[in-house]
């Protein structure tokens, strides 16, 4: 087991060092100077050469990935160029922000998935079967973005029901203030996975049901609480994986619906970056949320071991 986890922490680096080079060679290439922002109209070419010399942007490009590197590895995402306050302050005060509303798509997720792709199994002709096709497909095609204005167009607009920004009210609230301010954006980042799983565990579940193992526990006479049982514990290691695979998404694919509902997280606070040129922000928030995609995986695949062994020996 030690060895598969080494083998796993091993194969992390080159994949966070891709990352590095994909994020900085990106942020060269795509139009927009962020010296400009800075200047005055009445600037002078000295005054661009100062400011890039204090923001390191005077040096080559290999130089500038270096000493960005060089310092990430120390813990320092260096100042922002607009605000002029630590990245590192910035970054982890939205990055609790972010894991919140990801726990909450999550709950709201994968609770749900299995309640409905379970029964939808067991019952393909109920309503809730229909139901869950319905939202596996809809879940599937609607981008998170929009499902984000359709339900602040219904819930807020429509029947005033929920708050459609921020994540308390004005002067500030206890936990049911932000609970209500977090089901909208939640449902709205989570609907891509509950979509997903719902499908997915359905389709398992039913495939399991046929197997041979199961017809002869019926056969036997075992209830049905037991035969679930046989068939979730069948069923686990494929629902690690997608959901692994999904947390991911929930942490790091939140960013349009952060920026719409107003959400003070990394998602928003990298678009605020991107909107600014602000690049110290924007690498700083692509390299941590790659790096927890990459650590999730992980405990995934650990997990996944501990379930069934034989993955172990791939």
């Amino acid at each position: 087991m030690a060895g598969f986890i080494l083998k796993r922490c091993l194969l992390m680096i080159p994949t966070l060092l891709g990352v590095t080079v994909i994020v900085f060679v990106m942020l060269q290439i795509v139009p927009g100077d962020p010296v400009n922002s800075l200047l005055s109209p009445d600037a002078t070419e000295e005054d661009r050469q100062r400011i890039e010399q204090e923001l390191g942007l005077d040096k080559s490009l290999v130089g500038q990935y270096f000493s960005w590197i060089g310092n990430t590895l120390q813990g320092d995402f260096g100042r922002s160029i607009i605000k002029q306050l630590a990245v590192n302050d910035l970054l982890f005060d939205a990055l609790g922000n972010t894991f919140i509303l990801a726990f909450g798509a999550a709950v709201f997720a994968f609770s749900l998935s299995l309640i409905i792709g379970v029964y939808s199994a067991y019952h393909p002709k109920s309503w809730i079967a229909s139901l869950g096709n319905i939202i596996g497909l809809t879940g599937v095609s609607i981008p998170n973005f929009w499902a984000a204005l359709i339900l602040i167009g219904i819930f807020s607009v429509i029947l005033g029901w929920l708050p459609s920004a921020g994540m308390k009210g004005i002067g500030g609230g206890g936990i049911s203030d932000t609970i209500t301010h977090l089901i909208l954006p939640a449902i709205a980042v989570g609907m891509t996975t509950l979509g997903v799983m719902t499908r997915m565990i359905r389709s398992s579940v039913v495939d399991l049901l046929q197997k041979d193992f199961i017809i002869t526990l019926q056969a036997k006479g075992a209830g049905s609480f037991i035969i679930l049982m046989h068939v979730l514990k069948n069923c686990t290691p494929t629902i690690l994986t997608v959901a692994g695979l999904q947390v991911g998404y929930l942490i790091g694919g939140s960013v349009l619906v952060e920026t719409v509902f107003s959400w003070p997280g990394v998602g928003q606070l990298i678009y605020q970056g991107i909107t600014q040129r602000d690049f110290p922000i924007i690498q700083a928030g692509v390299l941590v949320i790659s790096i927890l995609f990459v650590l999730i995986n992980l405990i995934v695949d650990i997990l996944h071991a501990v379930v069934d062994p034989r993955i172990r020996q791939a």
